[in-house]
C-alpha cells in the first residue's frame, strides 16, 4: 500500500509529464478548432487542467488504496517505517507494500 506522500509524488510525476505534452498540444489543437491563443493563454489553460489532473489522480488512488486494503489487518512494518496492512499467503503475513514477512501466522 502506498503512503499518502507516495501517492502524491506518483501523481505529480505523472502529471508533470502530461503537462509538457498538454502544453505542446495546445499550440496544435486550439488553432485546429479555430481558437487563436497566445503562449501565455495556452500556459494558463494547461496549468488549470494540470491542477485538476493532480487532484483527480490523488483522490482516485487514495480511494482504491483504501478500498483494496480496508479489510486487511495492520502491523507496524520496520522496513516501511509505518503501520501498514498485511496480506496473508499460506499462513504467513507479508507487508502489503514492501512484502516483508511479519509473522508466520495471525
Amino acid at each position: 500500500m502506498q503512503t499518502k506522500k507516495q501517492s502524491l509524488i506518483e501523481s505529480l510525476t505523472n502529471t508533470a509529464i502530461g503537462f509538457v505534452i498538454s502544453y505542446a498540444s495546445t499550440f496544435l489543437i486550439l488553432p485546429l478548432v479555430g481558437l487563436k491563443t497566445s503562449a501565455g493563454t495556452n500556459l494558463i489553460i494547461t496549468v488549470y487542467f494540470t491542477i485538476i489532473s493532480i487532484l483527480r489522480g490523488y483522490v482516485i488512488r487514495r480511494y482504491f488504496n483504501k478500498k483494496r486494503y480496508s479489510q486487511l489487518p495492520t502491523l507496524y512494518c520496520f522496513n516501511c517505517e509505518v503501520e501498514n496492512h498485511v496480506v496473508e499467503q499460506k499462513g504467513r503475513l507479508f507487508c502489503a507494500d514492501c512484502g516483508l514477512v511479519h509473522k508466520n501466522s495471525i
